[in-house]
């Protein structure tokens, strides 16, 4: 089953049309450039209009729906943590602008401040933080309210994270997995990530690519 899909998509204009497909449960690299994985990722989660193309999240075609209902958790680069919040608050922000899910998700939100071992810093404030302890914090954020794809914007490594590992630990019980999908050229994000497609023909470093089919 493929849980996100694009069809011809442009999120920038003079980019080939990009088709994706993301299996349930598989994490897939984008290799682009900065600029460019960004303009993808924020057209995918809702944040700006694509040019073109349809975007489509477990089959259903989100490509005109606003962002909390999309069902797509995001993670910008950098985190966009807000610096006024506690870690706690940060990662029940979410939660609280989209109440539907806010009484399942409590409980999983623990879940998850204890997998990704953020109990000491529920008090703190982002810029008390480690960068990847932010980060971490970030991915909380986004998957607290229980999305069906994962899209991380991550342009460069952070230091101490490695992303497999994380995603290991995000899939709620029951599930198939997270569906993850990487925006990044950086060769030390896409080390552990075999599974990659091409934002544009441009000709990026790093081991051969395979387009991703489920």
């Amino acid at each position: 089953m493929v849980t996100l899909r694009t069809h011809q998509l442009v999120a920038v204009p003079d980019i080939p049309p990009l088709d994706i497909d993301v299996p349930a449960g598989a994490t897939v690299a984008l290799l682009a450039r900065p600029r460019l994985g960004t303009a993808v990722a924020r057209v995918l989660v809702g944040l700006a209009a694509p040019v073109a193309g349809r975007i489509l999240v477990g089959g259903r075609d989100v490509t005109d729906l606003p962002p909390p209902r999309r069902r797509i958790g995001y993670v910008p680069a950098g985190g966009a943590l807000l610096p006024h919040l506690t870690v706690a608050r940060n990662i029940s922000y979410g939660q609280r602008r989209r109440r539907q899910v806010r009484d399942v998700a409590e409980g999983w939100a623990a879940v998850l401040v204890d997998r990704l071992e953020l109990a000491p810093t529920l008090g703190l404030r982002p810029h008390l933080l480690t960068e990847a302890q932010r980060f971490r914090v970030a991915i909380a954020r986004a998957m607290a309210c229980l999305p069906e794809v994962l899209v991380v914007d991550l342009p460069a490594a952070v230091d101490g994270v490695r992303l497999p590992d994380l995603v290991g630990r995000l899939a709620p019980p029951d599930s198939a997995g997270v569906t993850v999908l990487i925006c990044s050229a950086a060769d030390e994000v896409l080390v552990d990530v075999p599974d990659r497609l091409s934002a544009t023909s441009e000709r990026l470093p790093g081991p051969a690519r395979r387009e991703v089919r489920p």
